[in-house]
């Protein structure tokens, strides 16, 4: 849309006022502290693939009365992130936990390699013993910097698990292992529209690229809705599109502070809904497990020295230098002086001009008012709004 014009006179009036108003505001927002602000670089560190191996034996009934046994390894991928300086790593129960998808996948996997036909994995319920969990944790090489970036793969320990109902937390340990990069946490759960960006490795990404070279990906978008699990367990909808093997990443706000992990996704024809853990769910579950949570990076505490000060009027304001008050208050004299001056002026300007009579002729034409269509003006067509 263009900018509708005004006259060189207006602008003048205004352009002196207007430019000692900028130049006040410059040392200003000097002053003002800056917006923190979602850092990858920073974050990027402290992602990690969770890489979790199940051991599945499986019985398989045939119509014949006989029944063979069956083995199989099934991998899942999932995005982990640390939590904690002392080699703690959150991710999403569901990474860890023996769930019904879980036993659906591993039906297929055997359905699959032992070449069965006539049977659907998730229409079967064959007996299955499953071992523990191998959990292991790594990074790829394409983090600059991190700590397991491009090195075998640890494994790690299962401190606590929240199934998806109940939380879908997780909490795994890597055994001494020291000052790892940790997220802070947000202080509360995020309001609706709040912006939030969901971390993680999608397997899509990873299976369309060179995997060990792969980065994660952020995917912005903000808080649709606050629900509640079957056990009453609060979580937050998201309109962020989240993707397998993204699960057990954080969602982040706009100062870089976790605010969830990456739950689940639930698609239902073409409407797809996306959920992330609590954030105060998400606090409980790591502190009651023996996590000491990272501090906000944007959180400054006040010293104790400067909090038992005695405070009088005189005191200078902390942190602003004699030097910027000086210069504040100059401007600001400045401003009151050329309202003045304006206001003189205009005064001048309004004052009647002496009565002179006008010379005899045939009447002018009396023109249109602004808020008054002009009848005779060719592009008022019929129905012209005025």
């Amino acid at each position: 849309m263009k900018t509708p014009r005004t006259s060189w006179k207006a602008q003048k009036k205004h352009t002196a006022p207007l430019a000692l108003a900028a130049a006040l505001s410059i040392p200003l927002l000097a002053a003002a502290p800056a917006t923190a602000e979602v850092n990858s670089d920073t974050i990027d560190k402290s992602i990690v693939w969770v890489d979790t191996a199940w051991s599945a034996t499986v019985q398989v009934p045939f119509k014949d009365g006989t029944t063979e046994t069956y083995k199989t390894t099934l991998v899942t991928l999932c995005t982990g992130w640390f939590v904690s300086t002392t080699g703690h790593v959150a991710t999403a129960g569901h990474c860890v936990d023996a769930d019904d998808a879980l036993y659906t996948s591993i039906y297929a996997k055997v359905i699959d390699e032992q070449g069965l036909t006539g049977v659907k994995p998730e229409n079967v319920d064959w007996p299955m013993s499953l071992a523990d969990p191998l959990i292991k944790v790594d990074q790829p090489s394409g983090i600059d910097g991190g700590l397991l970036s491009g090195k075998t793969a640890i494994t790690a320990q299962l401190i606590a698990k929240q199934g998806f109902e109940k939380g879908d937390n997780a909490l795994l340990r890597i055994a001494d292992m020291k000052d790892t990069p940790a997220l802070a946490l947000g202080a509360e759960a995020p309001k609706v529209r709040e912006k939030v960006t969901s971390v993680g490795f999608p397997d899509l990404v990873g299976s369309t690229s060179d995997v060990e070279r792969q980065k994660p990906s952020y995917r912005s978008g903000a808080v649709s809705s606050r629900s509640y699990s079957t056990q009453g367990v609060p979580r937050t909808e998201i309109d962020t599109d989240i993707t397998p093997g993204m699960s057990g990443g954080p969602s982040v706000n706009e100062d870089g502070e976790v605010i969830g992990i990456n739950s689940a996704y639930v698609a239902r024809g073409s409407g797809q809904a996306n959920y992330i853990t609590d954030t105060q769910t998400l606090r409980d579950f790591l502190t009651s497990n023996g996590v000491k949570l990272a501090e906000a990076a944007t959180a400054s505490a006040t010293p104790a020295a400067a909090a038992d000060a005695p405070t009088s009027t005189t005191q200078d304001a902390p942190g602003i230098p004699l030097w910027l008050i000086a210069i504040v208050a100059v401007l600001v004299l400045a401003v009151v002086g050329m309202a003045v001056l304006l206001i003189m002026n205009m005064r001048k300007q309004r004052q009647p001009a002496a009565y002179a009579p006008a010379p005899a002729g045939p009447p002018a034409a009396i023109p249109p008012t602004p808020w008054m269509q002009n009848p005779n003006h060719p592009d008022n067509g019929p129905g012209r709004a005025p």
